[in-house]
């Protein structure tokens, strides 16, 4: 991709963002650290592409009027009919986490909109608490996240198709400089399953049923 792909020019526009948007917050030394280093990811847009497919769309950080600190870029993957979206300006924000993150949600090209939802209800969050995510954390909800079904969370994980390159970015000298996490909608039996019996149980469950985790519209494992 170029240096005006969607991931880019989103990315700069929610470092801007941050700026205008803190007001005397932006004195801290934290957020400094967190603003700078634009240079570590170099050939970030190149991988998520290489990895997650054609870039469709994007959708800017200032859609609702004020700057959230992040945008959402969409991608499609021809050969499995699948959108990833992912969120980009995460990695600017004060979020405490090393290395920094993003967040991805991969579906059927026609819930294309639910992913959107998720991921961008997940990183609102994290930029207003001002916290980041562990692998294998559970972001729950006491409400559905998605009308009609029964996912009252997310599972916080590495990529189920693709590769580990695509969750951990390096830079040129091979030091991680970003964590991508794919959000795994999970139901709220799925969500009590795993607070008596641990993830990787569930991980399990799904792939002795063979769940499809990309479809939003199936049902609870248990």
């Amino acid at each position: 991709m170029s240096e005006t792909s969607p991931f880019l020019a989103h990315a700069s526009r929610s470092d801007a963002g941050v700026e205008r948007g803190t007001g005397d917050r932006m004195g801290t030394e934290q957020e400094r650290a967190a603003m700078g280093g634009a240079h570590r990811f170099v050939g970030l847009a190149e991988s998520l592409e290489r990895h997650a497919g054609t870039p469709t769309g994007a959708e800017p950080p200032n859609v609702h009027g004020t700057n959230r600190g992040y945008g959402l870029v969409f991608f499609h993957l021809q050969q499995y009919h699948l959108t990833t979206v992912i969120s980009t300006g995460l990695r600017f924000q004060p979020l405490g986490a090393e290395p920094a993150q993003e967040l991805a949600c991969t579906v059927y090209k026609e819930q294309a909109e639910a992913a959107r939802h998720l991921v961008d209800l997940t990183a609102d969050l994290l930029v207003q608490q001002r916290t980041h995510l562990v692998p294998d954390q559970i972001v729950p909800n006491e409400q559905p996240l998605l009308p009609g079904t029964e996912f009252h969370g997310v599972l916080a994980s590495g990529h189920p198709l693709f590769p580990p390159e695509f969750t951990r970015f390096t830079d040129p000298d091979g030091v991680e400089q970003l964590q991508v996490f794919t959000l795994l909608p999970v139901t709220l039996g799925e969500l009590n399953y795993i607070l008596d019996n641990g993830v990787t149980s569930l991980r399990q469950q799904w792939a002795r049923f063979e769940v499809d985790v990309f479809d939003l519209g199936r049902p609870s494992v248990v």
